[in-house]
């Protein structure tokens, strides 16, 4: 029977973290680590910007007049927004609407009732004097990664005439595994450490968790369809 030994989760700065991972069973550690790291980069689900409209702008190489950066520069600095829902609703629009001569961040969206934004001081764009920007978001939750055109075929109805954008939905950002030997007088022992690092907008634990629940889950399947084989 696989038996946890010891885990240990240590804050490494404010969005990476360390889990170390011991088991009874040694010989698992390196099938449970791997697992554990290719499920974290592809099945955990977040909040990213899959639409935008900018007030007069219909292309994505167009100049937007009086302010400093190009649209695509727009495009991608609003792709790292990061957003959480509390309500759980998959979908959701806000807007920027501002006139104030230089910087626009994060903390300039107008955020629905239950909207979270995690890097309020995001920078994106910067005004001249006496323009005024506006701008549609529409942000959505899911998980994988979607190309502008998956994203026009599966959100169209939401978009309303926003340019769709590519986007990984993924909050974990990277995944590094490796094993750690320990040899002592007389055993060794192994552990798998994961080094996680997110976008900020989700909990680890609850993630690590998540994770387990759903590989879990799977496994059950598989083996209540082999019991009725």
């Amino acid at each position: 029977m696989l038996m946890l030994q010891q885990i240990k989760l240590i804050s490494c700065r404010y969005n990476k973290f360390k889990v170390g991972i011991i088991l009874n069973d040694k010989n698992l550690v390196q099938t449970i680590g791997n697992t554990l790291r290719r499920v974290l980069m592809s099945d955990v689900v977040g909040y990213v910007v899959i639409g935008i409209n900018i007030d007069g702008v219909y292309n994505e190489v167009d100049k937007i007049n009086g302010i400093k950066e190009d649209v695509i520069e727009v495009v991608n600095n609003v792709k790292r927004l990061e957003f959480m829902c509390q309500d759980g609703r998959n979908v959701f629009r806000t807007v920027i609407n501002t006139s104030k001569k230089g910087k626009v961040l994060a903390s300039d969206i107008y955020l629905p009732d239950g909207v979270l934004i995690f890097n309020r001081n995001h920078y994106i764009c910067n005004l001249g004097i006496g323009i005024r920007f506006r701008c549609e978001l529409v942000v959505a939750c899911s998980k994988g990664y979607l190309s502008a055109s998956e994203v026009q075929g599966r959100y169209n109805l939401c978009l309303h005439g926003c340019l769709a954008l590519d986007v990984d939905f993924n909050p974990i950002k990277q995944v590094s595994f490796k094993i750690i030997k320990y040899e002592f007088n007389v055993y060794s022992q192994e552990e798998a450490e994961l080094i996680i690092e997110t976008n900020g907008s989700v909990d680890v634990v609850e993630v690590v968790f998540g994770c387990c629940l759903n590989l879990n889950k799977n496994f059950d399947s598989i083996r209540d369809l082999l019991k009725i084989s």
